[in-house]
């Protein structure tokens, strides 16, 4: 409260509650002295505090139409992947949390649809759901190249951490997306999932002995374990059914098999080809060749006993590293499966060229060459290798810009192409001069 009034110097100041607002007036003069607060709350009331007018009348921010329809494409693939309800609302207060946050405020709608994904996946990986990123990719309509670093930048604004999730948490869904049971195909065709799953778990554990899973997406890798054990399981009668083929039968997923073909095939010969290597260390064979395109015969056999198989291929490498030096890069490298157990090696340039994917698959696998490897690198002197080692990646050389410093040479020619003609001098003067007019 005022003590004095500030115009006239009169002490006679009153309080004023003829309306709602407060106010201090000197009763000699009329000078509004001081004005209260407009509104209230109870509990300000109670606590005898004032509150602003912008804060007692401060209502929720709605959320925007963009921010509504991002949530309901996040519940829809919540259900579609049937996710539980606790993980969808987890998902939509991730995916608000990242629409809201500065990185992301002037995003396009495309990259904001990619990163309601990325909550999914995320939270997938949180609670060990098994999800592949390349499914989410495949629901948006986008690839998983471009939904990596979304998912990257999502972990790092949003300062969360992920776990890392295994081959073999998507195993088992994985195997059972295939149309495979005995009432749905033939039944030479057919196969329990769970069957399925056993084998193909096998596939995938040797796989990782021979370092074919370090460093590689899942989903192709899986699509070729779930082939090669589906042909294990009846070799004689699928044996020469192809990888397409075997997709039809099983309605593979599209998003596995047809926007993944190349890599899949890349996969099938690598497996394929630690297959062979094993399957020549069985001593019934007695030294007969183990060749890609049979070798689902012998897969029963190699992984009843791979762990033994795998310490003797490396045992016998070893053995004839000792005993033949290192040859040079003009001859056929030591690592390669044909030259295992002195068997001798099959001549492949008079093979057919063949296009197609799904009939190159069936021709004798040629193992990628290891010439990029200097001669005495320590990767010659092992059987099985990781990707990144055994397939070096050539170094980048880029082409050596030409310097442009003004004082090179000018032809003639060039110099005439600067000049204009007497016909566009003319037009030049005749256009000039309407405008003149004009």
């Amino acid at each position: 409260m005022p003590s004095s009034c500030r115009e006239c110097g009169s002490s006679n100041v009153v309080r004023d509650d003829l309306y709602l607002q407060t106010q201090w007036v000197c009763e000699d003069c009329g000078t509004v002295l001081e004005e209260g607060h407009l509104t209230t709350t109870l509990s300000e009331e109670a606590k005898s505090r004032s509150v602003p007018y912008y804060v007692s009348t401060q209502a929720s921010k709605t959320p925007c139409r963009n921010l509504l329809a991002g949530f309901s494409r996040v519940r829809a693939l919540c259900r579609i992947l049937r996710l539980s309800s606790s993980m969808e609302s987890e998902a939509v207060s991730l995916f608000e949390r990242a629409y809201n946050h500065p990185n992301f405020l002037y995003a396009t709608l495309m990259k904001k649809e990619i990163l309601g994904g990325c909550c999914i996946l995320f939270v997938s990986r949180q609670c060990n759901w098994p999800v592949a990123m390349g499914t989410i990719s495949y629901l948006l309509g986008t690839d998983s190249p471009s939904m990596g670093p979304a998912y990257q930048e999502l972990t790092r604004s949003l300062n969360i951490k992920t776990k890392t999730q295994s081959i073999t948490d998507l195993l088992e869904s994985f195997c059972y997306e295939f149309k495979l049971r005995p009432e749905q195909v033939d039944e030479v065709l057919s196969e329990t999932p769970q069957q399925l799953v056993d084998r193909t778990s096998a596939l995938i554990e040797v796989a990782a002995e021979a370092w074919i899973v370090t460093g590689r997406h899942p989903l192709p890798l899986l699509m070729a374990a779930v082939y090669v054990a589906w042909q294990s399981l009846n070799p004689k009668v699928r044996g020469m059914a192809s990888a397409n083929a075997f997709c039809q039968i099983g309605k593979a997923p599209e998003h596995a098999w047809r926007r993944s073909k190349d890599t899949v095939i890349k996969r099938l010969r690598e497996l394929r080809e630690v297959l062979c290597k094993l399957g020549r260390q069985l001593p019934w064979l007695r030294g007969n060749t183990v060749e890609p395109n049979t070798v689902a015969t012998l897969v029963d056999d190699i992984l009843k006993n791979h762990r033994v198989l795998l310490l003797r291929a490396v045992r016998n490498y070893e053995e004839q590293l000792q005993n033949e030096p290192l040859k040079t890069e003009s001859t056929p490298s030591p690592v390669s499966t044909h030259d295992c157990n002195n068997e001798p090696s099959e001549n492949h340039t008079d093979s057919p060229k063949v296009k197609d994917p799904d009939q190159v698959e069936n021709l004798p696998d040629k193992e990628t060459p290891d010439t990029e490897l200097p001669p005495n690198h320590w990767g010659k002197r092992h059987l099985f290798l990781p990707p990144c080692v055994k397939n070096c990646k050539r170094k980048r050389v880029d082409k050596p810009q030409t310097e442009v410093t003004g004082d090179e040479d000018i032809s003639d020619s060039e110099i005439e192409s600067y000049i204009r003609s007497q016909a566009e001098i003319d037009m030049y003067l005749r256009a000039q001069n309407e405008l003149e007019e004009a």
